[in-house]
């Protein structure tokens, strides 16, 4: 909201010069703009729809991610239960290795073919316990290790790719178009003129920057600070990766 009434309070100066400097009142009725701002109302609603859809299943990723790393540290603790050969605490670490690096992708501090081969790496892990006799346990961890790969390549998806760019140019030429129309709309009264200017500045533009930002609901920088205002929560594996390292001592 700070950062989109700037460009509200430009637009309402924009048309207070042109009323008051420049003696131009404007050229259309406000009420023959009517069908521009239902327009761009219709296309806000179904880009916001659209968007929320994929925001509501990331919301659920992290939580996700935390029970599936947890549920395979469980299957580490009974697998190395009564086979010394098994050694718990070096499991334990390795599956911090793959917790981490989760989290540092998340943070953007490493790049999505390193968490891959992170988790490829962890089949290495299973792979020992076959080895080691712990078959029944290793064939339980693969179908866990393969839920860890769906949610983090849906992750990715929804990182790397936006909601329809063709629906953004629209929306962006649609409040363009509203923008102008507003300015050179003629308006029954002064007061309506400056409520009304502003209010659909400021509903329009807000939106937008709305709609762009639920777009991408994993925009966190590295020193993991939110790049925006609607992003998905990470504590359901940052507090799991506090659990694992108490465990780990």
């Amino acid at each position: 909201m700070l950062t989109t009434l700037p460009v509200v309070l430009a637009v309402t100066l924009v048309k207070a010069g042109l009323e008051f400097w420049a003696g131009w009142s404007g050229a259309v009725e406000f009420s023959d703009v009517g069908i521009v701002v239902t327009a761009g109302v219709f296309l806000t609603g179904f880009l916001l729809a659209g968007t929320i859809s994929d925001y509501k299943e990331a919301e659920k990723i992290p939580g996700q991610i935390a029970t599936t790393l947890e549920v395979m540290e469980e299957i580490l603790v009974l697998a190395s239960s009564n086979r010394p050969a098994l050694d718990l605490t070096e499991l334990r670490k390795s599956l911090m290795t793959v917790t981490d690096t989760i989290i540092d992708w998340f943070y953007t501090r490493k790049p999505s073919a390193v968490m891959f081969e992170a988790l490829g790496e962890f089949n290495l892990v299973l792979q020992s316990l076959e080895k080691n006799g712990a078959g029944p346990y290793a064939s339980r961890g693969v179908p866990q290790l393969a839920n860890l790969r769906l949610n983090m390549s849906r992750a990715d998806v929804i990182k790397r790719t936006s909601f329809l760019p063709p629906a953004y140019a629209l929306l962006e030429t649609v409040l363009a178009l509203v923008v102008g129309l507003i300015l050179a709309a003629k308006y029954k009264s002064m007061l309506a003129e400056f409520v009304l200017v502003p209010v659909l500045t400021l509903i329009y533009v807000y939106m937008l920057r709305l709609i762009r930002d639920v777009d991408d609901p994993f925009d966190y920088a590295p020193d993991e600070k939110q790049q925006g205002g609607a992003e998905v929560e990470l504590f359901p594996i940052v507090e799991y990766r506090a659990r694992l390292k108490k465990r780990l001592g």
